[in-house]
């Protein structure tokens, strides 16, 4: 069975325009300036098709450098809330999966 493909979502880039710089770079391994362009853009995706256990340690790391960070379920596009409770339960575009099943239900 196909797990699927989670996204990080840019959402806002806070205060800490340097740190959040320095967590971009980690986390796309693009340069400073690239990293600051797409602080400038918002919202945007960062990380796309990665499994969950990454996107979450993505958006964690530019959540702490002071960015708002999404992290969105590639089949069903509910976003997991900052808190890492599942979201409300809803319907998941899989067919591979039931709505108990979804990572982005069941975390």
């Amino acid at each position: 069975m196909e797990e699927p493909a989670f996204r990080v979502l840019l959402t806002g880039a806070g205060d800490r325009r340097q740190d959040v710089v320095q967590a971009l770079r980690a986390v796309t391994g693009l340069s400073a300036w690239r990293s600051a362009q797409l602080m400038a853009t918002v919202p945007v995706p960062v990380v796309e098709g990665t499994w969950f256990e990454a996107a979450v340690q993505a958006a964690t790391r530019l959540r702490a450098a002071g960015a708002g960070a999404d992290v969105v379920c590639g089949w069903c596009a509910r976003t997991l809330p900052p808190s890492g409770h599942p979201p409300a339960p809803g319907p998941c575009a899989s067919r591979s999966w039931s709505a108990s099943d979804c990572r982005a239900s069941g975390t």
